[in-house]
C-alpha cells in the first residue's frame, strides 16, 4: 500500500488533523500552515472542508482551530481503555437499568454542546436521538446545567432566581416539551471530577411523569455523585 497511488489531499488532511491532535487538540492556523508546510490560501481550503464536515471547528476568535466532534465519533469505535466518558456512561446505563429511563450525556467543545452518548430505555415507546446530536442552550437542561455550573460563558436564558433554584437543588428540569415530540421532557446534572471542576453534563429523558420529576433528578445526581468519590 506504502507504493500505492492514493489521494494526496487525504495525506494533506490527516497531517492537519495529527498536528492539532499532537498540539492538545487545538491550533493556530498559523501554526498548522508552518508545521504542515502549506501556504496559508490553500491550507485555508483544508480548514473549510474540515469545518463543514465536521472533523474540525473553528473557535469563535477565528485563528484557532479544535478537533470536532465527528473525530469524537470516529473515535469511540476505536478500541481503548476505559475513558472519563466510557466511565460515566457507565453509570448511566445503570440508572437507566434502574429507573428504565433513557439516559445521555452531554459534552461541549468550545461553546457548543452536543449528546454524545445516549442509552435508550426498554419502553415500547420512547425517544431517539443521533449519536453527537447538538444540544441547545436555551430550552434544554443540559443548557441550563452548563451555563450554572461550568466555567463556560453559556446564556441559557434563565433568571439569576431560576440559576439559584438549580445551583440549591443539583440539577435543572426542562418543562417545556421539545419540539416534535409533545409531552418529552429532560433532566440533568452536573458530573464533578475530584478536583469540583465540571466535565459533562448527565441527562434522563423521556415522558416524564411531574410528580416524580424531583425525585428522578435526585436519584441522578446521586449516581452521578459517585464518579467523583
Amino acid at each position: 500500500m506504502q507504493n500505492s497511488q492514493g489521494v494526496n489531499s487525504v495525506d494533506i488532511a490527516i497531517t492537519i488533523l495529527e498536528f492539532i491532535a499532537s498540539n492538545g487538540g487545538i491550533a493556530r492556523s498559523s501554526d498548522i500552515a508552518k508545521a504542515c508546510s502549506l501556504s496559508k490560501s490553500r491550507l485555508h481550503k483544508y480548514l473549510v472542508s474540515l469545518c463543514r464536515s465536521e472533523m474540525l471547528y473553528q473557535e469563535s476568535e477565528g485563528s484557532q482551530y479544535c478537533l470536532g466532534s465527528k473525530i469524537l465519533f470516529l473515535a469511540q469505535a476505536t478500541p481503548k481503555p476505559q475513558s472519563i466518558i466510557d466511565e460515566i456512561n457507565q453509570l448511566l446505563c445503570e440508572f437507566r437499568d434502574e429507573h428504565n429511563m433513557s439516559t445521555g450525556l452531554v459534552i461541549s467543545q468550545g461553546n457548543q454542546l452536543f449528546l454524545t452518548r445516549y442509552n435508550r430505555s426498554f419502553k415500547h415507546v420512547d425517544i431517539d436521538f443521533l449519536p453527537d446530536t447538538p444540544v441547545p442552550h436555551k430550552v434544554s437542561a443540559a443548557g441550563a446545567v452548563f451555563a450554572t455550573f461550568s466555567n463556560l460563558k453559556i446564556d441559557a436564558g434563565l433568571s439569576a432566581k431560576q440559576q439559584n433554584t438549580i445551583r440549591q437543588q443539583g440539577f435543572a428540569i426542562r418543562h417545556e416539551p421539545a419540539e416534535g415530540i409533545p409531552g418529552a421532557q429532560s433532566i440533568s446534572c452536573p458530573v464533578f471530577n475530584k478536583k469540583g471542576e465540571m466535565v459533562v453534563a448527565a441527562l434522563t429523558m423521556g415522558f416524564i411523569d411531574p410528580e416524580k420529576q424531583i425525585a428522578l433528578g435526585n436519584a441522578l445526581k446521586a449516581k452521578m455523585a459517585k464518579f467523583s468519590q
